[in-house]
């Protein structure tokens, strides 16, 4: 499925259901970031990969945002950024940041940045 525009090269955001270690989760990734399996077994940018972004969606999980949706990427692209809910360790603690789109992570969450 296609999500929108990739915010880097202009190619188009694919979403792709896969599964990582035991887990299913959502993989949004560009068009022209081709990945393959290297001689570890490992999978890397291949070289002829013109672009890196991609996104899991469970990037967020260690600040107890368990996924970003299908809907929340849509809106990423078109706008540039989003606002996502995150929680402390204990889970009690609950605040509000931008996360905006990033070429060498996917996405970056603004820490500096008060959402109003």
């Amino acid at each position: 499925m296609i999500l929108g525009k990739c915010p880097f090269c202009g190619g188009n955001v694919l979403s792709q259901k896969i599964t990582a270690r035991g887990q299913k989760i959502n993989l949004y990734h560009c068009e022209h970031a081709i990945k393959e399996r290297d001689v570890n077994d490992d999978y890397v940018f291949s070289a002829t990969s013109m672009c890196r972004f991609q996104v899991y969606s469970n990037a967020l999980l260690r600040w107890n945002k368990r996924s970003l949706s299908e809907l929340e990427m849509k809106t990423l692209l078109q706008e540039g950024q989003i606002v996502v809910r995150l929680h402390g360790k204990k889970g009690t603690r609950e605040y509000f940041k931008y996360v905006v789109a990033d070429p060498e992570y996917g996405v970056s969450i603004l820490w500096d940045s008060e959402v109003a």
